[in-house]
């Protein structure tokens, strides 16, 4: 298989264990310890809603980190590949924001950025 770590203890569950022997689908995770609140704890026992999660690093920032410690406004996810736009970005979008991925994909047809970008904010 080659898979890292403990699997779940449900027959024909291949997920990776969380708590107590079972994968989150099958109730391998720790509810909210607030009371009434039935969501599921991210860390210190309790909810993102309840503050539950990792604080961004930023100094004089509250927020909850996304990545690298760090929340979206600080720096904790990736950005579009081209320099002059801050917009969030992923790898299935080739590190690009939505609207230069449709642009990139565009591409092999002559497509232009900038009146691509134009057509595509009306």
């Amino acid at each position: 298989m080659g898979w890292g770590g403990k699997r779940c203890n449900v027959d024909g569950c291949n997920c990776r264990a969380q708590n107590r022997g079972l994968c989150w689908k099958h109730g391998g995770y720790t509810i909210c310890k607030v009371e009434g609140c039935a969501k599921r704890a991210k860390s210190r026992g309790i909810c993102w809603s309840h503050g539950g999660g990792t604080r961004c690093k930023y100094d004089g920032c509250s927020k909850i980190a996304v990545s690298l410690g760090r929340c979206w406004a600080h720096g904790g996810c990736k950005r579009c590949s081209i320099e002059t736009c801050r917009k969030p970005a992923s790898e299935r979008t080739n590190n690009f924001c939505t609207d230069h991925f449709a642009w990139y994909s565009q591409q092999d047809e002559g497509a232009d950025e900038r009146q691509f970008l134009a057509q595509s904010t009306q």
